[in-house]
């Protein structure tokens, strides 16, 4: 099973091919949306927006909120009206908050039928009853021929947050969406069919997430609760500013911004222990598969900060490349310049929108 199949079953039944369809990123700190539509087979950016989810709840551009139904509906209708979204498909990308993933190592025989075990094992593995979550799994490697270790891939979804989004959407016109959580959106959005061993580090508001992938299949997954509000929180410690204040002098941060090695210091200050968390997670991987990873992907909002995938390479040894999401569709030649400087931060609404175009 490859990873676009997972959670196919979800949102109901699927509608067959989309003409237009919008991808949807529900984030701690914003909501992120990418239309795309086919156009004589090619697959064309429309339009794309964000809304920030802070003032909706009378607090900062950049800080991390938890919004009741009305205001996310607000929240969402506004975003879709500014970015003149005309959509009659949508997928919608759950945050990893309102899920569970983790691989499972089970002992069987080769070819052995994993199906029936596969609910009465998860139950060591999820930290909340079975019945209150919705499960798919997909078997990721084995150990070879004449093991008896096989790995899966354990994915859940909490039942309450299916009907939280699958409201959501229907709120504004798009009843019966798919939804599936954002690492295999952000997966679908940026790994090359050529590439057997990568890895992507997402950089979001709240925490940092590193998947390692192996031919398109999440092999690992390691989450550490440090992000872009954290980072403004210190930044505003160190310039004894408001948060405010200190969200702009990240978004805006040069050489020649005051305070700069201070403000850069917070920063890398921020993410050293997520980094060499990531690093133990990328050694016991090539150590364990006998590879080495060909190269890491940064993406998210994150991902934007001046040098960050140059710190990012050096403390992990590893070639980086800036999420780019964007190539895999068309666009107007006068965007280039704006797709790339955005597309870190669009990864997730984009792989959620090329979700509409499969199969």
């Amino acid at each position: 099973m490859k990873f676009s199949q997972i959670f196919s079953s979800f949102g109901s039944k699927e509608r067959g091919r989309a003409t237009r369809a919008v991808g949807i990123d529900i984030g701690s700190s914003s909501i992120k949306v990418v239309e795309l539509e086919e156009r004589e087979n090619i697959l064309t950016l429309t339009t794309y927006g964000e809304t920030q989810l802070g003032p909706y709840d009378a607090k900062s551009v950049g800080e991390s909120v938890v919004l009741d139904a009305k205001k996310e509906q607000q929240a969402l209708i506004d975003v879709f009206r500014e970015s003149a979204v005309k959509a009659e498909r949508a997928v919608l990308a759950i945050p990893l908050s309102a899920s569970f993933v983790t691989i499972m190592n089970l002992k069987s025989a080769p070819d052995e039928d994993l199906e029936p075990r596969i609910r009465i094992e998860a139950r060591k593995y999820i930290p909340t009853q079975i019945s209150e979550v919705t499960l798919d799994w997909a078997e990721v490697a084995n150990g070879g021929e004449g093991t008896e270790s096989r790995d899966v891939l354990l994915v859940a979804i909490q039942n309450d947050a299916l009907k939280r989004f699958g409201t959501l959407t229907e709120f504004v016109g798009l009843a019966q969406s798919p939804s599936e959580i954002e690492c295999f959106s952000t997966i679908r959005a940026l790994a090359s069919d050529g590439e057997e061993h990568t890895a992507i580090i997402d950089v979001g508001a709240i925490s940092t997430k590193l998947y390692i992938i192996r031919g398109g299949l999440l092999q690992r997954m390691h989450r550490h609760r440090a992000g872009g509000a954290l980072v403004t929180k210190r930044i505003a410690e160190v310039l004894e500013s408001s948060f405010d204040q200190a969200e702009l002098h990240k978004r805006t941060l040069s050489s020649a911004t005051p305070k700069y090695r201070d403000i850069e210091r917070a920063h890398r200050s921020t993410y050293e222990r997520a980094l060499g968390e990531f690093r133990h997670v990328i050694d016991e991987y090539e150590k364990s598969a006998g590879v080495k990873l060909s190269r890491i992907y940064l993406s998210g909002g994150g991902a934007l900060f001046p040098d960050f995938s140059s710190e990012v390479g050096e403390s992990l040894q590893k070639e980086m490349i800036l999420a780019a999401p964007f190539a895999k569709v068309a666009y107007p030649a006068f965007m280039e310049d704006v797709t790339r400087s955005i597309g870190p931060a669009f990864t997730v609404a984009l792989g959620a929108a090329l979700r509409a175009y499969e199969g």
